[in-house]
């Protein structure tokens, strides 16, 4: 009995060592990948576009799966914290006012990231861009 729980847990810790070992690489992966894509660039004024390279996409409320992307072509490095009037935060603001907002005061929060090509579809028509770990739709205007 001893021996089949060493066993057990022996393998247990072999698998997690391995799924660990997986995850790092996939980490590493990623931040050579990040590296290397050009920054798009957010509208701040309109936070339903982004630019790069004199071309403009209007973000959707679209979402795709993953499974429709292709590679990453881009990124934008952009976090965005809006009040109850859509307006964006300053790094000031978020200090001087508390972690946990009143009932009625509304905040809300977007996180942009990487900008995918689509499958079945050129870069300069649409691609998808990733906020709040969603992956929505822009096109070009």
């Amino acid at each position: 009995m001893k021996k089949g729980v060493f066993l057990f847990i022996s393998l247990l810790l072999i698998g997690g060592c391995s799924t660990f070992d997986n995850l790092a690489d996939t980490a590493i992966e990623n931040m050579k990948t990040d590296l290397k894509l050009p920054k798009y660039t957010l509208n701040k004024e309109n936070l339903e576009e982004i630019s790069y390279d004199g071309k403009t996409y209007i973000i959707e409320d679209t979402i795709v799966h993953p499974k429709e992307l292709d590679e990453p072509i881009g990124k934008v490095v952009e976090t965005i914290t809006l009040n109850e009037n859509n307006e964006i935060l300053s790094k000031k603001e978020l200090r001087e006012i508390q972690i946990i907002p009143k009932e009625d005061e509304k905040r809300t929060y977007m996180n942009f990231g990487w900008v995918y090509r689509m499958k079945n579809f050129h870069p300069d028509e649409k691609v998808a861009i990733v906020i709040n770990h969603e992956y929505h739709i822009a096109e070009r205007k």
